[in-house]
């Protein structure tokens, strides 16, 4: 059952590593990106049904 040293433990001695993903900084990274990544997809949208609109109808 667990670790019988859990006492022993120390983040000074490495024994423990911050999970990274759980911050608040990191998910707030990860929404950053996410709506980043929808801009460029509905610009990347748009211009290209601009184009073939322009292509079709010209």
């Amino acid at each position: 059952m667990g670790n019988p040293n859990f006492q022993n433990w120390s983040i000074d001695k490495g024994d423990y590593k911050r999970d990274e993903t759980s911050t608040w900084t990191f998910q707030k990274k990860l929404i950053r990106r996410k709506r980043i990544k929808k801009a460029l997809f509905a610009i990347l949208y748009i211009v290209s049904v601009s184009v073939i609109s322009y292509l079709f109808f010209s």
